[in-house]
This record gives structure tokens, sequence and C-alpha cells, in this order.
């Protein structure tokens, strides 16, 4: 059982290579188990909102291509399959626990307008409060490369700004933040706690990415940047891991905590 902790408004991302079996399609078995642990979290008081990756990578091989498109048409097309075999999924996952999930598929362009801003703002917060898990995308079937946000790592620290959310949980297919890339170092280590990031911690993030997603650790220290200037605090760890979402929430798991502006992990 999880001890006495304060109730939480928790956004939780997790990337394509985290929800895709190897050949590309959904695995049900790893999305049942983020569903389970967003579960527990709920049933216990904690409100989540989930920035969902996956879409083209779900969609892709149905479109007929055997690797995932390189073409905008094609990764539209891709998007516009797989976010409906992805939202299906969460749905039936998420209902058979007791939970209405809603899909927001979201632009650059709803942050850039003052009114489209207050739209979502004000929808995701009816859709928290009435216990309902929101399942936030890009919407990548209209967006145009000059105003995609390039990935969601970046989308969900808007989105935890969005939400006023007191922690923001990066998953990946990565444990965190190491002081070298531990691919090229066999000694490389592993950072537990972040106060501040760094030109060395930069450096270090390098441009990395898993081939079926978009961002790599780059684009991960961009997004922590974003969160941790609006005071909200940052984990980043491995989806793999039994029972990630909870641990990072108690600030027990393995994997690298970055602490927003004047504020200490319970």
């Amino acid at each position: 059982m999880i001890p006495n902790t304060k109730l939480q408004r928790i956004v939780i991302k997790i990337g394509s290579s985290s929800l895709t079996s190897k050949h590309g399609e959904i695995s049900r078995k790893k999305l049942e188990k983020l569903t389970d642990e967003i579960v527990y979290l709920k049933d216990i008081g904690h409100e989540v909102v989930l920035v969902s990756s996956g879409a083209i990578a779900a969609g892709y091989r149905k479109l007929g291509c055997l690797e995932r498109p390189k073409t905008l048409p094609e990764r539209q097309a891709a998007a516009s399959i797989g976010q409906g075999l992805l939202i299906e999924t969460y749905s039936e996952l998420f209902l058979s626990h007791g939970y209405v999930a809603a899909q927001i598929l979201i632009t650059k362009d709803d942050f850039l307008d003052a009114d489209r801003y207050k739209n979502v703002r004000s929808t995701l917060n009816v859709l928290i409060q009435r216990g309902i898990i929101p399942i936030v995308n890009e919407n990548d079937t209209v967006t145009i490369d000059r105003l995609k946000f390039g990935d969601n790592d970046t989308l969900s620290a808007k989105v935890a700004e969005l939400v006023d959310a007191h922690q923001l949980v990066l998953l990946s297919d990565i444990d965190g933040l190491y002081n070298v890339d531990p691919s090229k170092n066999i000694h490389a280590e592993l950072l537990e706690h972040v106060n501040k990031i760094t030109q060395e911690i930069e450096a270090a993030a390098g441009d990395s990415g898993s081939c079926v997603g978009t961002g790599g650790m780059k684009s991960k220290i961009e997004a922590v940047k974003i969160a941790m200037a609006s005071g909200i605090p940052t984990f980043l760890g491995n989806a793999r891991r039994k029972n990630i979402v909870v641990d990072a929430v108690l600030g027990k798991a393995r994997g690298t905590y970055f602490l927003g502006k004047n504020h200490q992990f319970i």
C-alpha cells in the first residue's frame, strides 16, 4: 500500500518505444501495465493527465509501410490510423476499471492563441474535476512541421503548465539522465537528483532517440527546463520497470528527479 501522501495532479508522458512492440505495433501488455499503475493512483485520489505518443508507430504498418514513414503525408496518414487504435485500447482498459478516458488532440496553435489556450485549459479542468482521464497527443494528422511541438516531451511540459500540475513524469526506454552517454561509456553514472540544468548536463544529453519515437534525451532536457521554470518537479525513468509510475510519485523510483524552483519532493 502507498503510505499517506499529498494528493497531486500528475501529468504522465509515455513515449512511442514504451508502448509498441518491436514490430512497431501497439503492445497491449505495455498499455495494460501503464493503465494499471494509473488506475492505482486514481483509486487513492490522485488526478492524472496522460500525454501519450504512439499514434504513428501504431498506425504505419496498418498503412502498409514496413518502417516508420519519413514523408509528412505518410506520417499523417499513419497517425490517423494509429490514433484511433491507441485511444480505443486505452478506453477499453480504463473502462474495465471503471474510469472514462477522453481524447484531447492539441496543436501548437492552441498555445499561441489566447482564446484557444483558455478553451483547452477549461476543457481539461472539467475532465479532471469529473474524474475522467484526459489522454493528450499532438494532432499529427493535420499539423505541419513548422507548427509542431516536435515531440511529446515538450507537449507534456506545456500541458503540465496548462493544468497547474504538481509533478511531471516522463517515461521512456531509458533509466534516467547519466553524466555521460551510457551506450558509449560503461562507467556512466545515473544522476538521481538534479537541481539545475547546466551546460554539462545539456552536453551529456546529446541527440539520440529511438527508431520509433521523435524525441531523445535532448528533447527531455528541454521539457524538464520548461517544467522547472514553472516550479514543476519532474521525474525521468524507464517505463519497463515495475511500479515505475507509483514509485515516481512517491519519490523512490530508480531514475532522475529534477526539482522545480523552490520545491522539494514529497
